[in-house]
């Protein structure tokens, strides 16, 4: 059913495909109904642009890919790719081109294109394609998603607590803490066990990673 050195979990593909939508952008009506068809039978949500334009005016916001016919009227597959990058709408594109040059795969990979296929597709190529392309994009919700969380978790803790993690990542030992503080080894140990129970960890070592993540996070954006 799905090329691939290692056999695919159904129970991975159902979760994937229950919440993936799969969006054929194609000029050739016939072309575009055919991966519908194909993809529908194997299990895929999907739904069909016959322009770039049209693609464009649509909501995209649920998880999933893009298979994109690299020529069309109007914005071409490539263009639209370049658009998306600029809209900072990411998503991972499958392109498929009747008209394939050394060229025009090497420009859509660098612009970070999942996969480039000449026409007529490989059924079986293409659905694993799509597969990988969704699953890349759920993971990558779902990392945003935690890091979102860890970050609401971290603005939660109070100043002192703040000031307590600090020197938790700092590596010092609670008699320490409590003599830079000016408070009991009791009270920093009550601090440390808010922020466990805030951030959703238990140790020190845990703690110091959780704010390293979240501080890069804050530097990156």
């Amino acid at each position: 059913m799905y090329p691939s050195s290692e056999p695919i979990d159904l129970s991975v593909l159902r979760l994937v495909q229950g919440k993936s939508l799969v969006r054929i952008v194609d000029d050739d009506e016939t072309v575009a109904k055919s991966y519908e068809f194909m993809l529908r039978c194997s299990g895929w949500n999907c739904r069909i642009f016959n322009s770039a334009e049209d693609y464009l005016a649509s909501e995209n916001v649920q998880i999933g890919c893009l298979i994109l016919d690299v020529r069309m009227p109007g914005l071409s597959g490539l263009q639209l790719q370049q658009k998306l990058e600029i809209l900072e709408r990411e998503i991972p594109i499958i392109f498929v081109t009747g008209h394939g040059d050394v060229d025009m795969p090497v420009l859509a990979l660098k612009h970070r294109a999942q996969d480039f296929m000449l026409k007529p597709v490989d059924s079986r190529r293409l659905k694993g394609a799509v597969f990988q392309a969704c699953q890349s994009d759920l993971l990558s919700f779902l990392k945003t998603q935690k890091e979102e969380a860890e970050r609401e978790a971290t603005s939660s803790l109070s100043q002192r607590e703040r000031e307590v993690v600090q020197l938790l990542a700092q590596g010092l030992l609670y008699k320490q803490i409590a003599e830079k503080l000016g408070c009991s080894e009791r009270t920093v140990k009550f601090h440390k066990a808010r922020i466990a129970e805030k951030l959703g960890v238990k140790t020190p070592a845990e703690i110091a990673f959780r704010l390293s993540i979240t501080t890069k996070n804050k530097l990156d954006v």
